[in-house]
């Protein structure tokens, strides 16, 4: 299990493989750019290639990028999904360029207009998308679980399951990435042996475990069912424990993120050495 934090790219993309390094870390997540702003910087190729000269000289075996949030790819809004379309070709060239393994997105919100639609569109979304993905032929895009709050799109597994479902038979290639946070604010418990074994059925029964291919690590601020999106350190939130949930042998191999807060510089490091002992417990 390869294990690593969202890290910076301050003072450029290639720099995160330096903080993911002193973390001890073989896994990193970053942003490719702004993930607040449509209008993103090129990137340089030097800096693309130094990325992957640093990660080749490193520990570093898996690389995720995060898309930028403002991408909606099930809105009913033309303007507004033509806009994301856009930002994501952007994205996904960018995590073609550094060598990354996943492009994880949210696929937005449908603004009430239903899961059915949301899968339409999202489809549409891809269909379009076509020739930027065969461009990137290296790349898997996961698509990422919501809390469910606002009529976002993939709260429900099943809902995600029928997305994926729709786009197989294609030449692109697409993943899962599971956030416990978000999970169990959607409704779905990960603390004990029973409950893990249940969610795991749930995997396997709409997204299917072989599109499972990477964890957001996170404790949740919000109860169970909740809809709450608010992150929390690990252990010290409404999940509470874990250890069942890290050493299910579905889940040991798949590499984890953790996007807990970073109050202060000791935050990272104390989590990622809590998930390790829970996962050899």
């Amino acid at each position: 299990m390869s294990i690593g934090v969202h890290v910076s790219i301050a003072g450029g993309v290639s720099t995160a493989v330096e903080r993911a390094e002193d973390l001890g870390c073989d896994a990193l997540q970053c942003f490719g750019g702004n993930p607040r702003g449509w209008k993103q910087k090129p990137l340089a190729a030097e800096e693309a290639t130094l990325f992957r000269e640093k990660r080749g000289a490193s520990g570093i075996d898996t690389v995720a990028i995060h898309t930028s949030y403002l991408i909606n790819l099930s809105s009913p809004d033309d303007e507004l999904f033509e806009k994301s379309l856009s930002l994501f070709s952007v994205e996904l060239e960018r995590a073609e360029a550094i060598g990354a393994d996943y492009l994880v997105t949210h696929l937005g919100s449908s603004r009430g207009e239903g899961s059915v639609f949301a899968m339409g569109r999202v489809k549409e979304a891809f269909e379009t998308l076509r020739g930027a993905l065969c461009s990137a032929p290296e790349v898997e895009i996961l698509f990422e679980n919501t809390a469910g709050g606002g009529d976002t799109t993939g709260s429900d597994l099943a809902v995600m399951g029928d997305i994926l479902n729709s786009l197989d038979g294609t030449d692109m290639g697409f993943g899962f990435c599971f956030d416990t946070c978000h999970g169990f604010a959607a409704g779905y418990p990960l603390a004990t042996a029973k409950e893990v074994e249940a969610l795991v059925s749930r995997f396997e029964d709409t997204v299917g475990l072989r599109r499972l291919k990477l964890i957001h690590l996170n404790d949740s601020k919000g109860k169970l069912g909740s809809k709450l999106d608010r992150h929390e350190q690990i252990g010290e939130g409404m999940i509470k424990t874990f250890g069942p949930f890290l050493r299910h042998p579905a889940i040991r191999g798949v590499p984890l993120i953790l996007e807990t807060p970073k109050t202060t510089p000791e935050d990272d490091p104390r989590n990622l050495k809590k998930v390790r002992g829970l996962r050899k417990v």
